[in-house]
């Protein structure tokens, strides 16, 4: 018979044997995934219009998912933005494209270390708005300050080859060699149908992050005053003044609210657009207001005093929502009431739409007419859907930790 000491060590042991084979499994499913980053920078393309060429920038990222001793690839962000192409019908303006949610598909060979990914793209250029105008917003809506553009699908197809294996560690990791990317997109569904297929091979920056945190990313704000000459006051007729009376507190809320989904607003230094007619814009005025300056890879909001009618919009509006030729107008005279307009168009230039779309009911989304505050409160559901062509990781990569203030 076995000794009291040798059932011990073999009941011990068979303890240990079951914990392992039971722990494993869970272990392996429990895998931290990891997020892989590629930045391009003006990566020359060649695009079948004319022969045309066209100068991308932005970032690719993938969520990384460890299983069964390979590598799982989702195509998560696919945001770009293209310098302005000939067409037929004159310059494009810069191109915004960008991934249609839950269109992608991805295979991984561990062996090559090669990612081949499907996608779809919605993509948009200023020439579509020229010629087909804007999305009307609903009747009935309280306010009308969110006009969305009519956008082209491309079908996309990309072929990435990693430089090494793709590990997940506990912070940035840079993969010295990157990788070599072979990129093609062609129109599937058009507007105008004036830009062709786009192609091009190139390299690109790679680097993968431990995803415990979020990433903040950053989108550039381009602030435009209008400098005009008062008719009245002490010196009316003699000198000049400015709109963008409310820029330091309008910026100040935006920067705050936004920080709570990890997305820094980068707020360039003001210009100046010289016309006493845009001080009060009237609704015929916003088209010229909108070509009098133009900043490629930023987000416009020009600032004016107030719209005419009075509350046109309510307190702002966003045109080509969403699209990496988003461009806001604001009024100084949303103060002292309304504190967080520029937020709200803001969100718009990011995609977002009133609720019940895309956002949060009782969020900063919520329409607000001009004689109420847009809500003070962020949500998940906001921070998720939010996304521009322009909005990027910095080259230093920060990570973030989400402080939204309501479910």
């Amino acid at each position: 018979m076995l000794s009291y000491r040798k059932k011990v060590i073999i009941l011990f042991s068979l303890l240990c044997l079951c914990f392992f084979v039971v722990a494993s499994p869970v272990s392996a499913a429990t895998a931290a995934p990891g997020m892989l980053v590629m930045k391009l920078a003006k990566q020359d393309l060649s695009v079948a219009s004319l022969d045309s060429r066209t100068a991308v920038s932005g970032e690719v990222v993938y969520r990384m998912t460890p299983k069964e001793k390979t590598m799982v690839f989702d195509l998560t962000s696919f945001s770009l933005v293209g310098s302005s192409v000939k067409t037929k019908q004159g310059d494009s303006g810069p191109l915004s494209l960008v991934l249609k949610p839950s269109s992608a598909k991805s295979a991984y060979n561990p062996r090559t270390r090669t990612i081949k990914s499907q996608f779809l793209l919605e993509v948009h250029y200023p020439l579509i708005d020229k010629v087909k105008g804007y999305i009307e917003p609903k009747e009935g809506q309280r306010e009308k300050d969110d006009y969305r553009s009519y956008t082209e699908t491309f079908a996309g197809s990309l072929i990435c080859k990693l430089s090494e294996t793709p590990k997940i560690g506990r912070s940035a990791i840079k993969m010295k060699e990157g990788a070599a990317l072979s990129l093609k997109m062609e129109p599937r569904e058009k507007v105008l149908g004036e830009v062709a297929a786009i192609t091009g091979e190139f390299k690109v920056i790679d680097v993968i992050v431990w995803p415990k945190f979020y990433i903040k990313k950053t989108i550039n704000i381009q602030p435009v005053f209008v400098r005009y000459t008062p008719a009245e006051g002490c010196f009316g007729g003699t000198t000049t003044a400015t709109t963008g009376g409310s820029f330091p507190t309008l910026r100040d809320k935006a920067i705050e609210i936004w920080n709570r989904c990890c997305i820094g607003l980068n707020f360039l230094t003001p210009v100046y657009i010289n016309n006493d007619d845009y001080r009060i814009l009237s609704s015929a005025e916003e088209a010229g207001i909108k070509a009098a300056y133009d900043e490629p890879n930023a987000i416009e909001v020009y600032f004016v005093e107030i719209g005419d009618p009075v509350g046109i919009h309510g307190g702002g509006v966003c045109y080509s929502s969403g699209t990496a030729n988003a461009k806001v107008i604001t009024y100084d005279a949303n103060l002292p009431i309304n504190l967080y307009n520029l937020a709200h168009e803001l969100g718009h230039a990011l995609g977002l739409m009133h609720p019940p779309g895309n956002s949060s009911s009782g969020s900063l989304m919520e329409p607000s007419g001009f004689c109420a505050d847009n809500p003070s409160l962020m949500s998940p559901l906001n921070c998720d859907n939010a996304s521009n062509p322009l909005l990027v990781t910095p080259a230093t990569i920060k990570l973030c930790t989400r402080n939204t203030n309501m479910p």
